[in-house]
């Protein structure tokens, strides 16, 4: 339950909000705060309960050790994770005619040093040293006679039985470096006690702060120490290189360094000779007493250093000053000598409460300077004679006070560990402060400074407080003329859409709300089609505005070819495609108003709707574009609709166009766009495309060749033959008709191609006539001969030839007869006596001596010829003749052993067949064996002369039978059936013993019949 005076002081706390926009109204469409309990205060006062022996002097904590002295003279040390169990350690023995004036405390919490100031003269200022674990305090006898005002420890020591190297300052401004600890057990070790540097020069100044910070680098280690004095705040910073300060061929690292000891003297070696107004300090007002040395105010009452850390490094520190708190924050790298990043100087508040006198409890406000203070991330917690106050950094507002009742004592100071962890002390009372979330508002500071990054940090993911902040920033670039920056802000935000675009709207900012609307349509779900239709259309306005703006007023090649990059990315995404496929017609419309032809036809191509901006196209007079445009797609059917247009009035571009198409058009269906076309620049380009389409792509439909031939046979008549002749000769190998081509070329009195083409249709007569009409005599004659040199058939080639000779011979004069009679020596097959008709009546026969000559020698040879082969005939006869003869006597022996080579059995019991080649066969075994080889018509032939002689047979038998007993009767038989009998069996052996089974044809034709035919029945027998 809580006291009379526990409650008397919960009235005397006065939290401002945590939260001043609670209740004000939305200023954004969106999130609503329901607040269904009070926050929890950032500060919360927790009063400890210890049985503490006797009063308080001092107290400090460090890593989680309370250390205090007690009025008793007493150190008690508790460790506050077991804060019922404490060690007690007198010193009233110890420091006989001596007065307590400080503690110090090092970071682990691990080594007290309390400084004592003598009570009367004879005595003087002592130093006593306490290891945590020890109980016997040790005087610190090098450093006799100094009193010492502050200490600085070394925050990267790790030892508890060891300080390290640390500073210790002076009431005269002196620095001392030292390292104390205890080895041995209690054996007070003293090391490195040095004199490190005065700020005095001489002259007393009590140093009221001390600290010393690390940071080390693979050779370097950089090293700050800030100095407080009464009136001063010194700086000191330097880099020492490992190896005593050389750069170049040292080994020693910087961590090595650190062991060594002794680099903190060196810090202040450049400072040693330096004039004092050189140095780096500030003049403060210090408020308090400034004692000048021994038997001055106590040390403890001494303004201080105080640090807010950052894993375990210090980015921020300050002191009290006359006026306010001396506020700087720290550059966490100290590698240069500045390394005060930002300084600031926070006034005092004025106290906002004054409690009510009462008689039982006398409180009243004191002086406004505050006695000590600490500092967190985003506070400063000051402590008054009566009352603790909390001023907010961001905004140096009051957002903490509370009042204490003097029945807790008399407040002493107020102290923060390193781990956060505050509490506040009277003489009587330790009270220890619970910080919840004290960046709660910092979002909104932030913001109200301008910080905006800052502030979004600590939004906590809070959507509300994101978006008034997002808001603010918006806004104030909107303010600062940077639209398209506050676009892009205001685009995350809830603020209403029609608010935002009436902005933009408003300063004539189209980019500005093109990024907007932009930024906006990435946030739109999928099935919000009618929000995404308007955004995208609107979008597109935009930028032809835009487009057109640029183009008109001149701007920039590279501002408007960014922007037209820009305009092709958006139209390129799969929305915006989605949706222009969607409405088509009101996109087309829109740009097509604008003229920007350059990005309708894109936009076409990208969807594939070339009809439109090809008509569009046609109908401005742009061909040009238009053919470019049929050259990018891959949709034939467009080409063949407009490829008549275009040939009409760019035939060269265009055949170009369609050669460059390739393939993927039907050549056949691109013959409307050239028939109607006969000038000769027209005809020019359509055989060029058809040259292209036979040659390259070899075409071979009839209605291509045969247009192509007509162009020829009107407009190239010298190209109709080399066309004809690379068709080959062959009817059946052209892909042209032959007798429309004639037509063509007989039409167009194309002379060499009509005999061409008469000879392909083997009509030699009109082609050899026709090639003796050529103007040109010598080419005619060349013709002729190839003409009627090309017939297979003598009796017609000799036609033609004979034309020919009369064609030449028909006028010739008595000196060109002998070059007429030069045909006789071309064609085989004419003699002097068929050209003779030819000449006249009254030629010289002296011409024709040396033919007729030749003609007679020709006849004689044919004649001996002759002669000998019917010589040759007579004597093969009679060779014919002699062998038949040797033929008839010739005989085969066979024995009674000779067995069928079909059947094995003895060849003696059944008629058989001897063959030259040695095979002996029964005749019933041969005829088995052949009958399956024999054709169908010999098959059908066989099977009726059997039958044939079964009937004969049959008579001989029957008329056997009639006359049986009679000799007469026999010898009265006929003897016609019997002979016929004979003949039937001589044609049936004939048959099937014309040639040997294994060694005749038979057997060759054999060769692919298979052993098996029947498979399921060879299947079942095997079974």
């Amino acid at each position: 339950m809580a006291s009379m005076f526990d409650q008397y002081s919960s009235d005397l706390i006065r939290e401002s909000s945590t939260d001043p926009d609670a209740s004000a109204e939305p200023k954004t469409s969106g999130y609503v705060s329901v607040r269904t309990r009070k926050e929890v205060p950032i500060f919360t006062k927790q009063k400890m309960n210890l049985n503490l022996p006797s009063g308080i002097l001092f107290l400090s904590v460090q890593n989680d050790w309370l250390m205090m002295l007690m009025t008793n003279l007493t150190v008690l040390r508790m460790n506050l994770k077991q804060p019922d169990k404490f060690t007690e350690v007198p010193i009233d023995k110890t420091i006989g005619g001596l007065r307590p004036s400080s503690i110090y405390v090092d970071p682990l919490g691990a080594h007290l040093f309390l400084t004592f100031l003598p009570k009367s003269p004879g005595f003087t200022p002592e130093l006593l040293y306490l290891q945590r674990n020890s109980f016997k305090p040790k005087f610190v006898t090098k450093l006799k006679d100094q009193e010492i005002t502050a200490v600085g420890f070394n925050h990267v020591n790790t030892s508890e039985t060891s300080t390290g190297p640390i500073l210790l300052g002076t009431a005269h401004g002196v620095i001392w470096e030292a390292e104390v600890g205890l080895e041995s057990g209690d054996k007070l070790v003293q090391q490195n006690v040095r004199h490190a540097f005065d700020v005095g020069k001489g002259e007393p100044r009590p140093i009221t702060g001390l600290e010393f910070y690390l940071k080390t680098e693979q050779k370097s280690l950089h090293c700050i120490v800030l100095v407080l004095t009464v009136d001063r705040l010194y700086k000191f910073h330097n880099t020492i290189r490992s190896g005593g300060g050389s750069l170049a061929g040292s080994t020693a690292t910087a961590a090595q360094e650190l062991k060594l000891g002794g680099y903190l003297q060196k810090v202040f070696g450049p400072y040693q000779n330096v004039d004092d107004q050189l140095r780096d300090f500030e003049e403060l007002s210090v408020g308090g007493s400034k004692g000048t040395g021994s038997g001055s105010a106590s040390a403890g009452s001494w303004p201080k250093l105080v640090f807010n850390y950052e894993e375990d490094f210090p980015k921020s520190f300050g002191c009290l000053t006359e006026h306010g708190i001396n506020y700087q924050e720290i550059d966490p790298a100290i590698n240069q000598a500045q390394f005060v990043v930002q300084k600031e100087l926070i006034t005092y508040p004025e106290p906002r409460y004054v409690p009510p006198a009462t008689n039982s409890h006398k409180v009243a406000p004191r002086t406004n300077c505050p006695l000590s203070f600490i500092l967190t991330d985003f506070h400063a917690l000051l402590l008054y004679a009566d009352h603790v106050s909390a001023i907010s950094l961001l905004d140096y507002q009051v957002v903490y006070e509370e009042y204490f009742v003097e029945q807790y004592g008399r407040l002493i100071n107020i102290v923060m560990t390193s781990l956060d962890v505050t509490f506040v002390y009277s003489n009587k009372l330790i009270f220890r402060y619970k910080i919840v979330n004290e960046q709660r508002n910092a979002w909104r500071l932030y913001a109200d400074r301008q910080k905006f990054e800052l502030a979004l940090q600590y939004c906590n993911k809070n959507p509300a407080h994101r978006d008034i902040v997002l808001v603010k920033q918006a806004q104030s670039y909107f303010y600062a003329g940077d639209y398209l920056q506050a676009a892009a802000i205001f685009s995350e935000t809830q603020l209403s859409f029609e608010e935002v675009c009436l902005k933009f709207l408003q300063k004539n900012s189209n980019q500005a709300l093109l990024l907007y609307l932009r930024n906006r349509l990435g946030q739109l779900k999928p099935h919000e089609k009618t929000q995404i239709t308007m955004l995208i259309v609107w979008i597109v306005q935009l930028f032809l505005v835009e487009l057109s703006h640029q183009r008109g007023s001149g701007g920039g090649e590279k501002a408007t070819r960014d922007l037209q990059k820009q305009f092709e990315a958006f139209m390129a995404s799969r929305p915006v495609m989605a949706c222009v496929r969607r409405n088509r017609t009101a996109i087309y419309d829109l740009m097509a108003s604008y003229g920007d032809t350059h990005n309708l036809t894109a936009l076409t191509t990208i969807n594939q709707d070339y009809e439109s901006v090809l008509q569009q196209y046609i109908n401005q007079g742009r061909y040009e574009d238009a053919l470019g445009v049929l050259s990018a797609q891959n949709r034939p059917e467009l080409v063949y609709q407009y490829a008549p247009i275009a040939m009409e009035v760019l035939p060269a571009a265009t055949v170009s166009m369609l050669i460059g198409q390739g393939h993927r058009l039907d050549p056949v269906r691109l013959m409307p766009a050239m028939l109607c076309l006969d000038t000769p620049q027209h005809a020019h380009e359509t055989v060029r495309y058809l040259e292209y389409c036979i040659h390259s792509r070899g075409c071979v439909e009839p209605a291509l060749h045969n247009y192509l031939i007509q162009l020829y046979g009107v407009h190239f008549p010298e190209q109709l033959l080399t066309f004809l002749e690379s068709q080959g000769r062959d009817t059946t190998m052209v892909h042209y008709d032959p007798h429309y081509a004639l037509r063509i070329a007989l039409r167009h009195d194309i002379r060499p191609a009509s005999v061409f083409l008469q000879c392909l249709l083997e009509m030699w007569v009109p082609a050899v006539r026709l090639a003796l009409t050529l103007e040109d005599a010598e080419a005619a004659r060349q013709l002729a001969r190839q003409t009627a040199a090309q017939p297979s058939d003598r009796v017609l080639r000799k036609r033609l030839w004979l034309l020919i000779a009369e064609h030449e011979i028909k006028g010739t004069r008595d000196e060109e007869v002998q070059r007429a009679l030069g045909i006789l020596q071309e064609c085989d097959q004419l003699r002097i006596e068929d050209l003779l008709p030819y000449f006249s009546d009254f030629q010289r026969i002296d011409h024709f001596k040396e033919a007729i000559c030749r003609s007679l020698k020709e006849y004689n040879v044919k004649i001996q010829e002759q002669r000998r082969d019917m010589e040759e005939s007579a004597k093969s006869a009679n060779r014919v003749r002699q062998e038949l003869q040797t033929f008839r006597s010739r005989s085969v022996t066979v024995s009674a052993q000779e067995q069928c080579t079909v059947c094995g059995i003895y060849l003696m019991l059944k008629p058989f067949f001897v063959f030259h080649c040695g095979h002996k066969f029964h005749a019933d075994c041969l005829e088995r064996q052949v009958l399956p080889y024999l054709s169908p018509e010999m098959s059908d032939r066989l099977t009726m002369l059997k039958q044939s002689l079964a009937t004969a047979q049959h008579a001989v038998e029957s008329a056997a039978s009639a006359g049986v007993g009679s000799a007469n009767a026999l010898e009265a038989a006929p003897v016609a059936p019997i002979s016929h009998k004979e003949k039937l069996k001589s044609e049936i052996e004939a048959i099937i013993s014309s040639e040997c089974l294994y060694c005749g044809n038979l057997m060759i034709n054999a060769l692919d019949k298979p052993f098996v035919e029947n498979w399921q029945q060879a299947d079942s027998e095997w079974d």
